[in-house]
């Protein structure tokens, strides 16, 4: 199908970003979320489509492992109770040690 629209080479058009002059072939037509916006921008203001918005499209066939559902704690060994803090020069902190109802804090 024939369109009866012309683009000669010389023809100017305004980047609809920065508005500034360029040539009519430079100006790239701007999409977001795979759909075209009607707006032209220049080389300089013309930014691809953002990925991150196709992630439903993307990964219809994919598997994303979840957390367990109400997980509890092993409380039988000392690694499961207490929690480690950490400084790469001189931390007072090297290891907290927790009790229900009581907190204990051991400084080395």
């Amino acid at each position: 199908m024939a369109s009866n629209q012309i683009s000669p080479p010389w023809a100017r058009g305004l980047c609809d970003i920065c508005g500034f002059p360029y040539r009519l072939n430079q100006l790239k037509m701007v999409i977001f979320d795979q759909r075209p916006t009607g707006s032209k921008a220049c080389p300089t203001c013309w930014d691809e489509d953002n990925p991150q918005l196709q992630i439903g499209r993307l990964t219809a066939g994919m598997t994303d492992p979840q957390s367990l559902i109400n997980p509890r704690p092993d409380t039988g060994r000392p690694g499961s109770t207490g929690l480690f803090g950490w400084m790469p020069i001189s931390n007072p902190l090297l290891n907290i040690q927790c009790e229900v109802g009581n907190i204990t804090v051991l400084v080395v």
